[in-house]
């Protein structure tokens, strides 16, 4: 059988361009430290480390997801359980106001005291997250829920905010709601949106009449009934505050879990042998030189050399 020239020719270019595109691939590849740089280094693994990477992009921003509410959920929880310990001091104070051997100073006292309450409750309610969005208005977050003006007569609270809920994407199929409204959590007993401050409001009035109304004591044991309501309502949003804390932090656990075994998964497809890669180039470095030389030595046959010789 014979070769024609043009034949052996070309062949030897085929195997120098070959090699030459197996050089530049496996330099790339070392060069990224990637088994797969392009589709055509491997398109079966190239197309399965796209759909990798996509969900591994959307398991990682539902991580974040997860970290804001984490951070919402940690202050409301934390401001509820200073509220309700106040709550519980000015129920305190309005039990010591039942003792019918005080006298009217030192029912002011008290009074100054359950004013300060007042107030103290008002910033807990009018919490916000560090960046100035509050936590208890609803969907109304630059507006502060709760104004309370206790130089009018009577003395007033008012709810700001709306009903709204806000809700965070923490997982593909789940929604976490990360906000109550605060006429939620600070209202309802008696179907005032402001029923904690009522409570202390018509202790803080009650202890300011001189003389004491004939029925101070029922009064008094009525205050202390409201707070108790209310206090109570605060506890059922604190309770459900920290049951989401608990969900939210499973999810946190089974996305970190989720993104290790998606990073796991891509690297299995996408890491480079280093060691293989080198050796592979080292031997196709080398073939090439062999096959360049061989192309010139037969580049240089022809009849007239043997005429010649």
């Amino acid at each position: 059988m014979r070769i024609s020239s043009s034949t052996l020719y070309q062949s030897g270019v085929n195997n120098m361009s070959n090699l030459q595109a197996s050089l530049v691939q496996i330099n790339t590849q070392i060069d990224n430290q990637k088994r797969v740089v392009t589709p055509a280094d491997d398109p079966v693994a190239a197309a399965r480390i796209q759909l990798l990477e996509t969900s591994n992009g959307q398991n990682s921003q539902y991580q974040k997801n997860t970290q804001s509410v984490d951070s919402w959920l940690s202050l409301s929880d934390t401001t509820l359980k200073s509220a309700i310990d106040l709550m519980n001091s000015m129920k305190s104070q309005a039990i010591y106001a039942g003792n019918g051997a005080l006298s009217t100073v030192q029912l002011q006292q008290i009074q100054k005291t359950v004013g300060e309450g007042i107030n103290e409750l008002a910033g807990y309610a009018n919490a916000t997250d560090g960046n100035g969005s509050y936590l208890f208005s609803g969907n109304q977050v630059t507006t502060a829920p709760f104004s309370v003006n206790l130089s009018a007569v009577p003395p007033v609270a008012t709810y700001n905010g709306d009903n709204g809920q806000r809700s965070v994407q923490v997982a593909a199929s789940r929604t976490m709601t990360i906000s109550d409204p605060g006429n939620a959590v600070f209202g309802i007993p008696g179907g005032s949106p402001t029923a904690a401050f009522d409570s202390l409001i018509n202790l803080y009035n009650l202890l300011g009449q001189n003389p004491k109304p004939a029925n101070y004591d029922t009064q008094v044991q009525g205050a202390i009934n409201q707070i108790t309501s209310a206090t109570q309502q605060m506890s059922v949003s604190l309770a459900s505050v920290g049951s989401r804390e608990a969900e939210n932090a499973n999810l946190q656990s089974m996305s970190s879990s989720l993104g290790l075994q998606y990073n796991s998964s891509i690297g299995n497809l996408q890491d480079l042998d280093m060691a293989k890669a080198i050796s592979e180039f080292t031997m196709t470095q080398t073939s090439l030189q062999y096959t360049q030389k061989t192309y010139a030595q037969v580049a240089q046959l022809s009849l007239f050399n043997y005429i010649s010789s």
